[in-house]
C-alpha cells in the first residue's frame, strides 16, 4: 500500500473498532460472534500498542461468554460453538494476553467437546466449521495436555474409517453438498470439504503425531486433489467445488471458502509440513494463476468479507506474501485490499459494510463476525498495514 491507502485503511480499522464497540451481539462463535471480536480487540489493541481501554474491552467479551456457557450454551461447533471459543482463548493465552492458570476453566470443556468430536465424525459429519476437523484443530491448540494427543489419535482413526479408498490408493470423503436436495458429493473445499481435512492432517503430520498413519493420508487425500484437477484454461480455474456424480464439472470462484484459493494454501501447508516441493509448487503455480482473476462479476465477489468477499482474497494474497516473498503476491494483495476499501458504501451499513446472502437469507445484512462480517475486514486490514503477524488466520487453516 502507498501512504495514502495505508492511511485510509487506518481511519477504516478505527471506524470498524468504533462499530464493533456500539453493536452487540448474543452469539459467541469463533467465526461468527464474540470469541472472534474479542480476537479483533486483541490485534486493534496490539496496533494500538497495547490500549488498556482496549484490554478491558476485550476482557469484557470474554466474561459475558462465559456466562453464556455457564447459563447453559453448549452448541459445541469450531464455527459457532464452545469449540472456537476454545480455541480463541487458546491463542490469547499463547499470544501472551492471558496466563495458563487464567484459562484452566477449559479443563472442564475439553471432555464435553472431545466426545461431541468423536460423534460428529462417527456419523460422517468432518466439516471444518460444524464438525470434527474444526474440533481436531483446537485440541492441536491443546498439546501441552496429555489428553489431546489422544483425542487426535482417535480422530485420525475415525476419519480413516470413514474415508473411501478409489482403485489407485486415492482418498475421498463424502458429505452432502446441497442439505435442501439431499445432494450428497466429494467436496473439495477449504470451509467444508477435503481441502481442510488435507490442512488438518498437515498440521498434525507437523506435530509429529500419529505421522506413519497421517501420512499415508495425507498422499491418497492430495492425489484424490490433483486427479481432479481442470484443464484451468478452458474452465477458468484448477479445481471444481465439488465432484458429484450426474453433475457437469464446472469453475469455482475465487474465494476463502470455495475454489482454487483455500485448495492452494492447503497444499502449501502440505508441503511445507512434509517437505514435498511437488505440492507446494503446484500451490504456487495455482496461486499465480489466481492472481490474474480480477473480473469481480466472474469471480463471484459481491462482498467484502473475509469467506467469499475481497478482503479474503486480499488477506490470502498477503499471507503467502509473507510466506514465499513472492512480489505477484503482494500486489495482487494490495489490489484486493483496495477493493475492500472500495466496498465500503452503505449508509446503514458497519463501517460502510454489509455482507450479502442469498434474496432467500436476507439479501444484504450486517455482519459483525470474523466470517462475513466487519471483525475479519479489520483483522485483514490490521495485517496489510502492520508487521503484526497475522496469526490468528489459522482459525481459517490459513497458517
Amino acid at each position: 500500500m502507498n501512504s495514502t491507502e495505508k492511511v485510509n485503511a487506518l481511519i477504516k480499522i478505527d471506524e470498524i473498532n468504533f462499530f464493533i464497540n456500539k453493536e452487540t451481539t448474543n452469539e459467541i462463535g469463533l467465526l461468527t460472534g464474540n470469541s472472534g471480536i474479542a480476537l479483533f480487540k486483541y490485534y486493534y489493541s496490539k496496533l494500538k500498542g497495547g490500549v488498556k481501554k482496549d484490554n478491558n474491552n476485550l476482557l469484557n467479551t470474554i466474561y459475558n461468554i462465559l456466562e453464556e456457557i455457564n447459563n447453559g450454551y453448549n452448541y459445541h461447533t469450531f464455527c459457532d460453538g464452545i469449540g472456537g471459543f476454545g480455541w480463541s482463548i487458546e491463542h490469547l493465552k499463547q499470544n501472551d494476553f492471558f496466563k495458563p492458570e487464567d484459562i484452566d476453566f477449559l479443563d472442564d470443556l475439553d471432555e464435553y467437546i472431545y466426545k461431541k468430536m468423536i460423534t460428529d465424525i462417527q456419523t460422517g459429519n468432518y466439516d471444518y466449521l460444524h464438525g470434527a476437523i474444526g474440533n481436531g484443530i483446537y485440541f492441536l491448540s491443546r498439546l501441552h495436555k496429555e489428553q489431546s494427543k489422544k483425542y487426535i489419535v482417535e480422530l485420525i482413526n475415525e476419519l480413516e474409517k470413514q474415508s473411501i479408498k478409489e482403485a489407485d490408493d486415492s482418498l475421498k470423503w463424502e458429505s452432502v453438498l446441497d442439505i435442501e436436495k439431499g445432494t450428497r458429493g466429494y467436496n473439495l473445499s477449504l470451509s467444508h470439504g477435503l481441502a481442510s481435512i488435507i490442512a488438518f492432517l498437515s498440521k498434525v503430520y507437523k506435530a509429529e503425531i500419529y505421522k506413519e498413519k497421517v501420512s499415508e493420508l495425507l498422499k491418497g487425500s492430495i492425489n484424490y486433489l490433483l486427479k481432479n484437477q481442470l484443464d484451468f484454461k478452458n474452465h477458468g480455474s484448477y479445481f471444481p467445488s465439488w465432484v458429484c456424480e450426474g453433475e457437469p464439472i464446472s469453475r469455482s470462484r475465487l474465494a476463502w471458502c470455495y475454489g482454487d484459493l483455500g485448495i492452494s494454501v492447503a497444499l502449501y501447508l502440505a508441503g511445507k509440513a512434509t517437505n514435498n516441493k511437488e505440492w507446494e509448487q503446484k500451490a504456487i503455480e495455482i496461486l499465480l494463476y489466481s492472481s490474474n482473476r480480477r473480473d469481480i462479476q466472474k469471480e463471484y465477489v459481491v462482498d467484502a468479507g473475509l469467506c467469499h468477499g475481497a478482503s479474503g482474497i486480499a488477506h490470502i494474497f498477503n499471507r503467502m506474501y509473507i510466506n514465499t516473498g513472492i512480489e505477484k503476491f503482494k500486489e495482487t494483495s494490495e489490489y484486493w485490499f483496495d477493493i475492500t476499501l472500495k466496498m465500503a458504501t452503505f449508509e446503514d451499513g458497519l463501517a460502510g459494510y454489509k455482507a450479502w446472502h442469498t434474496e432467500k437469507y436476507g439479501g444484504w445484512v450486517n455482519e459483525v463476525g470474523i466470517l462475513e462480517g466487519i471483525a475479519g475486514i479489520g483483522l485483514a486490514l490490521i495485517s496489510a498495514v502492520s508487521d503484526i503477524e497475522p496469526k490468528w488466520d489459522e482459525c481459517l487453516l490459513l497458517s
